[in-house]
């Protein structure tokens, strides 16, 4: 390099501000990377050993075509040391890519790609949707992804099950989950109340092929599982119990009360509808996921949990309860009768 053109880039181009963000955007760089490869199965396909360029075309069914891509692409991962590449033969290496590609991992995979393709999108893209006026669709969410990140709140959903089954002198019989998520709330209702009838709906119908397909993994073959609408579920009082599952902000906000009636009317006398949610003032994933839902034309914002059982007295629900399940953070479960 020239001494003239180290001093434009000192002097002029100011370079130096651009070096210190340097870890910064190889920390976006690898983010983006690491999750696309996760997701697309490379990951998975490297952790049970080395592949060659064309054997990882084969797996990520791409044809000849694409091969040049699909080289430059794993050479962003070379660069940023989360692949090998030895003797035409690519592996992993990467701290990363090592951590998310073990099975044990995936829940803690599946938060960790939401985060990168919804909430990073979310904070990235904000100002510009909003002048826009572009806002984020159902389409614009993998339900199945979501189901599987909301499988780290299974221990809290399991306690705010237990929470609300104290609360009634008798085990209901009849039980209604409205969006039944990967299906694993379904067996521990199963599970812990064998007798009991219970049916589950939801409107997506990639998460209903989900949770079908963990009550088959686990054998259980007597829960009405429906690709349906709250709204279009008919009849009256037929429920003891009706759970909805970290899914209140799917609704907009001038349809909660809505959401709310129906539950009531749904409800046999004495029954019990039970919420767990995110709830506004927490941490910087829950300040994200509240962005991107105040976004989008699915839902709306997250509740306010002071406001939520406000309006659950205001819906006519008596004995009206809400209990913070994650220490230090806005994760609640609200419970009411009828």
């Amino acid at each position: 390099m020239q001494l003239i053109t180290l001093k434009k880039l000192i002097f002029e181009k100011n370079i130096f501000a651009f070096l210190r963000l340097g870890k910064h955007v190889d920390t976006v760089y690898r983010t983006s990377f690491v999750t696309a490869a996760n997701s697309s199965g490379l990951l998975a396909s490297l952790q049970q050993g080395t592949k060659s360029l064309e054997q990882l075309q084969h797996h990520l069914q791409l044809d000849g075509t694409k091969q040049e891509a699909l080289s430059a692409w794993l050479e962003c991962g070379v660069r940023l040391k989360e692949l090998t590449y030895k003797n035409g033969q690519y592996a992993l290496k990467g701290k990363l890519s090592k951590h998310l590609a073990k099975q044990e991992n995936q829940i803690a995979a599946a938060m960790f790609e939401e985060a990168i393709r919804y909430h990073y999108d979310a904070l990235l893209s904000a100002p510009t949707r909003m002048q826009n006026n572009h806002a984020y669709q159902l389409a614009d969410q993998d339900g199945s992804l979501i189901a599987r990140s909301s499988q780290i709140l299974e221990p809290f959903v399991e306690e705010a099950i237990e929470w609300c089954l104290k609360r009634v002198s008798t085990e209901p019989k009849h039980i209604l989950e409205v969006g039944c998520g990967a299906g694993q709330y379904l067996v521990y209702l199963h599970n812990r109340l064998p007798a009991c009838e219970i049916t589950a709906i939801d409107y997506q119908l990639a998460v209903v092929e989900q949770a079908q397909r963990t009550l088959s993994a686990n054998q259980i073959t007597n829960i009405d599982l429906r690709h349906e609408s709250f709204f279009e579920l008919a009849g009256e009082s037929s429920y003891d119990l009706i759970t909805l599952h970290n899914n209140i902000y799917y609704f907009p906000q001038r349809q909660r009360m809505q959401v709310l009636n129906h539950a009531y009317k749904l409800l046999k006398p004495g029954g019990q509808l039970l919420m767990t949610t995110s709830c506004q003032g927490g941490s910087s994933a829950i300040s994200a996921l509240n962005l991107w839902f105040s976004l989008s034309d699915v839902g709306g914002v997250l509740p306010d949990a002071q406001q939520l059982t406000s309006t659950l007295k205001q819906a006519q629900f008596s004995e009206v309860q809400h209990k913070r399940l994650m220490p230090g953070e806005s994760y609640f479960a609200f419970a009411a009768t009828k």
